[in-house]
């Protein structure tokens, strides 16, 4: 899964590179690289850990280097798919340096989360995965890995948990209303088609997918970290479900698989068993059913039974109770029984405690995997494994040592708190992009209406003949249906949706597009349909307006194909018409360094040729339509392989 989510994230940002990074594009790559100095190597990436500092070096442009790592990334990322000898840390490692070098110079088109989360993750599928050295062999289970795997879990709990939390903390009012999905499907970047008919349910059945959401992701994580691996295998359930009503109603590009890939780490072998029945990966469960193997199979199940319902039962009637969850008039109706300050007075309790809990279990992970390691066969495995395990379990308490800094910002007094010396560990690693906070759909934007912009192009200012640019997936035309793009991420239309919540002047961005599109740059062009002009308008401007999703045509019952998707109402004028030769214009750009425009340098022409043929090739499809082949490409390979090796 992981591979695949890589492979998603690189072949959707290769296809954007020319429009937003190249020296023609919105934010040239060029100018956030450091001028030339006599700095060694490892000064120059510990100020910016990104190979991009190297391309000038090689001989090509540091566009070209950008594309230059995605293509190496989506061959790795094939590779992992397809076989299993490329599941090594070697290759994660090599996969994770190219995304933080693409990351740490992406600027604002790259500063999403899922970004930040397929890091996160990545680094950890490098202490996770095997060295794997000899690769034509199988590799054995090593004494750590119910370590490293513990960290995929902790990484999950603290994404979902802090998701459900910082929506109450954020104070939102449609959050705490419970009457965030009103607005959340119409509201969101770029809805899919099902989210139309999701938008006209009774509001009583969105607050109860309020009420849902909330039990999955603050109450069900607690789970994650129970010795029953029936809770486990119910929360990892409830996660993955989650996700796939998220992907149904909303195109998140690859953040959706990457999550679903942390969910693996909720399953042990036996959840596998029927494809792998030789398994023998180390774990706190294996350890829990060697200890009571001589019991009573049917005793402990009943025991594993209580404990679930018990346990999951208590889980439902605080949410029951807390939310006032009843059945009135035929409908099942709920709303918040508590207040804010008693939430946050909880939460500054629960927050230490979880902690708390999270270091036993991570102790008793470490216990486990020395206990593996004495158990082996001779003296020499014995010190080896011993070696590795305290090697692993060093780096694994550093990295969740500093993981409590962005996991204590859910709570001020406990984040006050953490030691200086995990803050300053914290510090020097944040530029690795090793941990990070998260917190998905802290407030609800779009209360009465998305906001969108619309550019508009005419040769006369004077007359009203003004037409409209028409984006790829957002919303624009009111006729248009949505689509689904995941899990491709139009970076251009998802900054688009935040730049309407804002100014032109915090999106300086926006006015270097308006410019772009004066001039008719083919390569940001290439970003959007087709111009409505044969030749760059004289004028060009940008409007604000409010979108709202049909009705549902009551005589219809469903929606009629002869009603608009949207109607939208106008709010105003965003950027006033410029022309290409506007000095003010001009002048601003300049100021941003957008102009004048950096050279391309190609002093390995070899090189270069062969990153231009590639990308001439590419340029031919959509995006969607290539990184789908990409997948099924690694989907029938590994097939193929495993139907002929089997």
């Amino acid at each position: 899964m992981m591979g695949c989510s890589y492979l998603f994230a690189f072949a959707s940002l290769y296809h954007q590179i020319p429009g937003l990074y190249g020296p023609k594009g919105l934010t040239p790559v060029q100018n956030v690289l450091p001028q030339q100095s006599n700095a060694t190597y490892w000064e120059k990436f510990k100020s910016l850990p990104s190979l991009l500092i190297f391309s000038l070096e090689i001989g090509i442009s540091p566009h070209l280097g950008m594309e230059l790592c995605c293509l190496l990334g989506i061959v790795l990322s094939l590779g992992v798919m397809s076989f299993r000898a490329m599941r090594s840390s070697v290759v994660f490692f090599l996969l994770w340096l190219f995304y933080l070098s693409v990351y740490k110079v992406g600027q604002i088109f790259l500063w999403f989360q899922w970004d930040s989360l397929i890091l996160e993750a990545g680094f950890l599928c490098v202490l996770v995965a095997p060295l794997n050295l000899l690769f034509w062999k199988r590799p054995e289970p090593r004494s750590h890995d119910g370590m490293t795997l513990w960290l995929v879990k902790w990484l999950l709990f603290r994404l979902m948990f802090a998701s459900g939390v910082v929506k109450l903390t954020s104070l939102c009012p449609t959050w705490w209303a419970l009457t965030a999905l009103n607005y959340h499907y119409e509201s969101q970047c770029i809805p899919t088609p099902l989210s139309w008919y999701f938008h006209q349910l009774p509001e009583w059945v969105q607050k109860l997918s309020v009420v849902g959401t909330y039990f999955i992701e603050i109450c069900v994580p607690l789970l994650f970290f129970v010795p029953v691996r029936s809770l486990r295998v119910f929360s990892a359930w409830s996660q993955v479900f989650l996700q796939v009503l998220i992907i149904l109603t909303g195109n998140y590009n690859f953040f959706n698989f990457v999550t679903i890939s942390l969910c693996i780490s909720l399953l042990d072998d036996d959840f596998w068993s029927a494809s792998q029945q030789d398994s023998s990966r180390n774990s706190l469960s294996k350890s829990v059913c060697n200890a009571i193997s001589g019991l009573d199979r049917r005793i402990t199940q009943c025991g594993c039974f209580v404990i679930f319902t018990t346990l999951l039962g208590a889980l439902l009637a605080l949410t029951v109770y807390y939310f006032g969850i009843r059945y009135e008039d035929q409908k099942i109706l709920s709303d918040i029984r508590f207040t804010e300050t008693s939430f946050k007075a909880t939460l500054s309790t629960f927050v230490p405690l979880l902690v708390v809990c999270g270091a036993i279990s991570l102790f008793v992970e470490i216990l486990s995997a020395v206990l593996c390691s004495l158990s082996q066969p001779c003296i020499f495995n014995k010190l080896w494994h011993l070696l590795q395990t305290v090697v692993m379990a060093s780096l694994v308490i550093v990295i969740f040592s500093i993981s409590l800094v962005p996991f204590g910002t859910l709570d001020s007094t406990f984040y006050k708190s953490i030691p200086s010396d995990i803050h300053r560990v914290h510090g020097w690693m944040d530029n690795f992009a090793v941990t990070h906070s998260y917190g998905l759909f802290r407030r609800m934007t779009g209360v009465g209406g998305r906001p969108e912009l619309i550019i508009e192009g005419t040769n006369n200012v004077d007359t009203e003949q003004w037409m409209e640019y028409e984006f790829l997936y957002k919303p624009g035309d009111t006729y248009k249906p949505p689509t689904y793009v995941a899990p491709h991420q139009p970076r251009l239309d998802w900054q688009m949706w935040f730049a309407a919540l804002g100014s032109y002047e915090h999106n300086p961005w926006l006015v270097h597009l308006v410019y772009k599109l004066l001039i008719g740059q083919k390569e940001v062009l290439q970003l959007m349909r087709p111009a409505p002009f044969a030749s760059p308008p004289r004028f060009i401007r940008v409007q604000r307006y409010l979108y709202h999703y049909t009705p549902i045509n009551a005589s219809a019952g469903l929606w009629d194909q002869s009603q608009k998707w949207w109607y939208r109402e106008y709010q105003g004028e965003y950027i006033f018409p410029l022309t290409q030769d506007n000095h003010d214009l001009i002048e601003y750009l300049k100021k941003q360094k957008f102009l004048p425009e950096p050279h391309e340098v190609c002093t390995h022409p070899t090189l270069c040729d062969l990153l231009n043929i590639v990308r001439e090739h590419s340029s031919n499809f959509s995006a969607v339509l290539i990184l789908w082949s990409l997948a099924v490409v690694g989907v029938l390979t590994t097939a193929t392989l495993k139907l002929t090796f089997s």
